[in-house]
């Protein structure tokens, strides 16, 4: 089953050229998924304060990078751009994977981009 079109979603990302924080946005390679996979990464986060959202990038994705901030959407603007949401609790009860990206490259980039223009930043918080 689909997760639910009101649903906000977090993609939690690593690498400061994913993001600019001069220009407040997410960039397209943050959408990007893993040129062997059709599946991106993501958590469902509606209902969570922000410490449990971060927590569960701490615990749950880090690993021995460093998480540096977030892109939000809406479960909603994935499905705009002929994407599904499937809930994939393996890891985490919260996981889901935006599916199926197509194999094309252009295709990945044109879908990438409009996630992130549909995205909001947030920064990690600093102790």
């Amino acid at each position: 089953m689909n997760v639910p079109p009101g649903e906000i979603l977090t993609r939690f990302i690593f690498s400061r050229s994913h993001f600019s924080v001069t220009n407040r946005e997410v960039k397209f390679k943050a959408f990007t998924p893993p040129s062997n996979s059709e599946d991106l990464s993501v958590y469902r986060i509606s209902g969570l304060s922000e410490g449990e959202v971060w927590a569960i990038g701490q615990e749950y994705v880090q690993g021995e990078r460093t998480l540096r901030a977030r892109a939000d959407l809406s479960a909603g603007d994935v499905y705009e751009n002929n994407l599904e949401v499937i809930p994939d609790t393996n890891a985490h009860v919260l996981h889901a994977n935006i599916t199926p990206f197509p194999a094309d490259k252009n295709a990945r980039d044109r879908i990438a981009r409009q996630l992130a223009l549909a995205s909001r930043l947030v920064i990690m918080p600093t102790e």
